[in-house]
Formats: C-alpha cells, structure tokens, sequence
C-alpha cells in the first residue's frame, strides 16, 4: 500500500490568531492539519500531504495578505 507524503512546517504565528487559522483550514478538506506546539509563544505545526503543499503556500499567502503573520520557524 503506498501512503503519500506529508510535509510538516514549523510556524509561528501570534497565538490570537491560531483557533481562527486552525478553522480555515479545517474548512479546506485534507489540506493541512494544525498541530499546536507552544500555545504561549504561537508555534504551531502544519501537516499536510506533499500533494497539498502548493494549495497550503497559497492559503498561507492569502491569509499574510488579511494582515495574519505567518513565519516558518526552524526546529529547535
């Protein structure tokens, strides 16, 4: 059985906005999944199928263009 890939992305992001990313992106089906890593700080973790990722880039793009801030943030 072949599984496709995922790819998870490191944001950070102002933690106001998290529940209300978080529900966009519930509301595109099998896009992305948002993990909450550190609440406190806003780091959140996005998973998505790599067949996804151009679609997720694009979401990130336009909620940045709301006035959200989205960063990718290295692991540490």
């Amino acid at each position: 059985m072949n599984f496709p890939r995922e790819v998870t992305i490191r944001v950070l992001m102002d933690r106001s906005d998290i529940g209300f990313v978080k529900a966009i992106l519930e509301s595109y089906e099998e896009i992305a999944l948002l993990t909450v890593v550190d609440g406190g700080k806003g780091i959140v973790e996005l998973i998505c199928p790599e067949s996804a990722l151009k679609d997720l880039e694009g979401i990130m793009e336009d909620l940045r263009s709301t006035g959200i801030l989205l960063s990718e943030v290295a692991y540490a």
